[in-house]
């Protein structure tokens, strides 16, 4: 009697740490924050119902406003979200499966999308993904517990590459440790030269040199916070609206993503104070260096006249978009940055010729130029608030 009670019990243990799997648990979990943005939506109109029609608009205006990433610079931008490693997610090395990631990368999209491009969602627009590509650099024990950072790593005209870290978190000794040593210490230096990737001098093939050189960077791989790097995975995808693709750079603007030219250098400043000198601050330097007033950019007055109806906005993404150019001024202040981005994963130069990253050569390496011993590189270094 005492072992079937001891059975029952693990029975129960065993079912709980399978809980993941029942059936439609993974569902909510994928649409768990788009279930949580429609029951907010609805809280919201049911306590402004009384107000009147103007002030309704404008509170709900408010209200999509308010968790947008409005003013936020797309290159310096990481969400985090974390998991853990259950039964159900590892094989029998008893580690995480490869299969598993994927999995994990759907759910971290479905996070990250109503977060990051809320108004493309309000007129039924989409996500599509075309292409996902992983690096394992260590694997992660069972039970273990794991952050998946995700940032913007890189769009053209059409294609908006994701990048996903699965990352061990670092202590608060490893953190303090990492804040004491300068940046230049944490940053990996990348594989450079032939004789790691191809031979020796006379062009011989040494695999093992490959291999050796690619685990040593392996082990000492590490985020600047000193987060040890698990994986890396690029995501691929485009948006669109019905079948028709929007450009990534409309979809950004739209949604309040903003790239600040660079402060002019102190060189090229005029000692004598003209008009002209103290009209070169822009609206957006302005209005953030004012604590109490929120950050918007220049163009989001553009951004307010299309979002003002959702019927209007999905005109704008089917298409009006074309008439209107304010959404490229948008990211002018990180065109050259955004060239070179597209240039490691698309397997272009600098994107295309005209600028625009259409995507030629992607066929090599998957898409990504030199496979992805590049987008590791690509860390993400928040501006400081």
């Amino acid at each position: 009697m005492h072992m079937l009670v001891i059975a029952k019990y693990l029975a129960y243990l065993l079912l709980l740490l399978n809980i993941r799997s029942f059936p439609l648990v993974w569902h909510f979990r994928l649409f768990r924050a788009f279930i949580h943005l429609g029951l907010s939506l609805q809280w919201h109109k049911l306590t402004h119902f009384y107000l009147p029609k103007s002030k309704r608009l404008e509170a709900l205006r408010d209200w999509y406003e308010k968790d947008q990433p409005i003013g936020v610079h797309p290159f310096r931008k990481e969400w985090a979200y974390k998991h853990w490693v259950g039964p159900d997610d590892s094989d029998f090395y008893l580690h995480m499966s490869n299969s598993s990631y994927p999995k994990i990368m759907d759910i971290v999209r479905f996070q990250l999308a109503p977060v990051s491009f809320p108004n493309l969602f309000r007129t039924g627009g989409w996500v599509a993904l075309a292409a996902t590509h992983f690096s394992f650099v260590r694997e992660i024990p069972m039970f273990s517990t794991y952050e998946v950072r995700a940032s913007i790593g890189a769009w053209d005209d059409k294609w908006l590459w994701c990048v996903c870290r699965f990352v061990k978190p670092p202590s608060k000794h490893q953190k303090n440790k990492s804040n004491s040593k300068p940046k230049s210490e944490t940053k990996l230096p990348p594989l450079t030269g032939n004789e790691h990737l191809n031979g020796n001098a006379n062009g011989e093939s040494n695999p093992d040199a490959t291999s050796r050189a690619l685990l040593d960077r392996a082990a000492r791989t590490t985020e600047p916070d000193g987060a040890v790097l698990y994986t890396v995975a690029v995501s691929q995808c485009c948006f669109k609206q019905g079948r028709i693709t929007v450009p990534p750079a409309v979809v950004f603007a739209a949604n309040g993503f903003y790239a600040a030219a660079p402060p002019p250098q102190a060189d090229s400043i005029s000692s004598s104070s003209s008009p002209s000198a103290s009209a070169s601050t822009s609206s957006f330097d302005k209005i953030k260096s004012n604590p109490t007033t929120r950050p918007f950019p220049p163009h989001w007055p553009a951004v307010r006249k299309i979002t003002h109806s959702a019927s209007t906005l999905k005109r704008f993404y089917a298409g009006g978009w074309r008439g209107e150019r304010w959404w490229e001024d948008a990211f002018r202040g990180c065109e050259e940055e955004r060239r070179e981005r597209v240039g490691v994963f698309s397997g272009c130069e600098l994107g295309s010729a005209d600028g625009k990253g259409t995507g030629k050569g992607m066929g090599r390496g998957g898409g990504l130029k030199g496979g992805m011993e590049g987008v590791r590189d690509l860390v993400v270094v928040p501006v400081p608030a």
